[in-house]
């Protein structure tokens, strides 16, 4: 079993997110989520509509995902990596890590993770930002 990891914010679910996780799930056969913890995404400078418990059980509704996890608080990603093992850890377009960097760490950890990166999104609403902005322009 090919064991995929995935992870975000995934403040505003949209279509965008979708195509995400759709396309990691297609590199293997169990699809983990790894919520980004409130504190994680605040000190990222996010302002979030709904909780990491709100968001983690919307993801976790979903049928392509067999798996959701919120990560650590300390904003140390590895150590979700430590305890979870994956195969690969996907990572979308716009994520800002290194993939070798990511890598490198996971054989740090005695892994041998591979990282994949997802396409973009082909549609004009592709991040919870522009959703928060359009409605805000509706009003």
């Amino acid at each position: 079993m090919i064991k995929v990891m995935a992870s975000g914010v995934f403040d505003i679910l949209h279509l965008g997110h979708v195509h995400y996780l759709k396309e990691s799930k297609s590199f293997g056969d169990y699809l983990v989520v790894v919520i980004a913890s409130d504190y994680t995404a605040k000190k990222h400078g996010k302002e979030l509509i709904f909780n990491e418990k709100e968001r983690s059980a919307l993801i976790s509704e979903l049928k392509i995902v067999d798996e959701v996890m919120i990560g650590h608080s300390d904003d140390n990603i590895f150590k979700t990596v430590a305890e979870l093992k994956p195969d690969i850890i996907t990572l979308g377009y716009d994520q800002k890590f290194n993939d070798s960097y990511v890598e490198d760490e996971c054989r740090e950890l005695g892994l041998n993770t591979k990282v994949k990166r997802t396409t973009p999104f082909d549609g004009n609403i592709n991040s919870s930002s522009k959703i928060k902005k359009k409605i805000l322009e509706s009003m």
